[in-house]
């Protein structure tokens, strides 16, 4: 057994000279804590859980923002047209929704090992679609795989609190949801390097504007790269699969804290009581409106800077390091609340007026009714992407841990998923409005809807009651 650090004593068993329980003794789902004492602890396998936890998240939004960065070239390449790859992204979010109630039915019944090796294999089942469809240029292949790729993300992006709730303890808890939601911006991230650099392209705005005029040799470069853009992801997949299989235990051997082994309700009992529940509808949409709406937005950044004379590859930088920055926005914040739990709700206000400022900014300048010099264009581009994503990703995990509190005693795993399906039904409509002829052509609503989003936000959070019982429950504990 892991050297551990004894965080409480707890009485929940009859057995006292147990020390490995079964893996259903503390089932947080269905069965109510049974009756005998023994300690809390922090087991250092966690690490590994998140860590394997986190390459899945990473390899799902890799996956997912695979072809927007190559926008421009597959335009040119294989002519794509906006819609189509919109089109890709709306289905991935739409089979998140269809099937995210499902499988987190099927966490909460079982574990989450089973919705992780579920979640590894669609990967590879996406991947296996798309090393067929450009080879056959079967490209319709592409979209069943993505919504494969959807469906994953019912584990990897609605069970970071639930992770983080089964193996760590309560000091730790808003850090590692941070790391563990974090890591599919870091995956979306890679796709803006890997996706450019591994095919080679660096398609311009004037390329794509005469792409009629352009070599077939140049072509078949393009089409060459974006297959060896499908082998890397194969092979970073696999190793994920095998990660997962390999060793990802449910639970560890006894909790990390207390309010783990509290009882929660059944899945539809939580469902009723989240249906009912007032403030968490507040925050779910002044969290999923901006933050869907805006990660919807990032992805096509290069379809949105076109009209500036921005090229594929400046945009996939800026779209990178936007990301990169968000990440460690919400690391660093979710770390400084850790240590100001009963602060949640006022992080996520002033982070969303930021946001707010800097979104504004971005859309006066795309629209003309604010002048930068030339020379000074590209950086300021730069700061208000990067400022805007550190403020819309800064607070995600903050909205997850505040979402679990709002709803306890609800299994936290159901209450990320309502969350998670609003955002995505919110990113599925904001792609859908490309099948709209004049909204593909001409962009700038993309920006300004960022902008309306944001400050609709605010005035929910603001009347939103924030409460914090499982907070209040550990430490009531604690101090007694």
């Amino acid at each position: 057994m892991d050297n551990a650090s004894v965080t409480s004593n707890l009485i929940i068993s009859t057995d006292r000279n147990s020390d490995n329980l079964s893996t259903n003794r503390y089932n947080t789902v269905s069965d109510g804590p049974v009756c005998l004492e023994y300690q809390c602890k922090a087991y250092k396998r966690r690490w590994w859980i998140l860590l394997v936890f986190c390459f899945a998240s990473l390899c799902q939004s890799l996956l997912w923002n695979t072809w927007s960065p190559l926008l421009d070239s597959l335009l040119i390449s294989y002519q794509w047209t906006n819609s189509f790859v919109a089109l890709i992204q709306a289905v991935s979010d739409a089979g998140f929704i269809v099937f995210a109630f499902p499988l987190m039915y099927v966490v909460e019944t079982t574990d989450l090992r089973h919705g992780m090796v579920i979640a590894a294999s669609l990967l590879v089942f996406n991947m296996a679609l798309w090393n067929i469809a450009f080879p056959t240029n079967q490209h319709w292949l592409v979209a069943i795989g993505s919504v494969l790729n959807g469906v994953t993300g019912c584990i990897t992006l609605a069970a970071p609190s639930l992770l983080s709730v089964i193996w760590f303890p309560m000091s730790e808890r808003t850090t590692a949801t941070a790391f563990a939601s974090s890591s599919s911006s870091i995956g979306s991230a890679v796709a803006f390097l890997t996706s450019p650099y591994i095919t080679g392209a660096n398609v311009t705005a004037s390329e794509v504007k005469h792409r009629d005029q352009l070599s077939p040799d140049f072509l078949d470069k393009l089409k060459i790269g974006i297959s060896n853009m499908v082998y890397f992801e194969t092979g970073v997949v696999v190793v994920c699969f095998v990660m997962v299989v390999v060793y990802f235990p449910p639970r560890p051997p006894r909790p990390p804290s207390i309010s783990q082994t509290k009882h929660r309700v059944n899945f539809f009992q939580g469902l009723k009581s989240i249906y009912k529940n007032l403030n968490f509808w507040l925050m779910n949409i002044a969290f999923n409106l901006p933050n869907g709406s805006f990660n919807s937005w990032l992805p096509l950044c290069s379809m949105s800077f076109r009209s500036l004379g921005v090229g594929e590859v400046t945009a996939g930088w800026i779209g990178f390091f936007s990301l990169v920055a968000g990440v460690v926005s919400s690391i660093v914040v979710s770390a400084i609340a850790d240590r100001m739990k009963r602060r949640l709700k006022l992080f996520c206000v002033i982070l969303s007026l930021l946001a707010l400022a800097a979104l504004l900014l971005l859309a006066c300048i795309q629209g003309d009714y604010i002048h930068i010099p030339e020379n000074n264009f590209i950086g300021v581009l730069y700061t208000l992407c990067i400022g805007a994503s550190m403020f819309v990703n800064g607070c995600v995990p903050l909205f997850y841990e505040l979402g679990c509190e709002v709803t306890f005693p609800v299994h936290e795993g159901l209450t990320n998923t309502v969350l998670n399906v609003v955002n995505n039904l919110v990113g599925m409509l904001f792609f859908l409005l490309f099948l709209v002829p004049s909204l593909a052509s001409d962009t700038r609503w993309m920006t300004w809807t960022c902008v309306g989003t944001c400050a609709l936000s605010i005035p929910l959070l603001v009347i939103m009651k924030d409460r914090y019982p499982r907070l209040e429950l550990e430490l009531d504990i604690a101090n007694n």
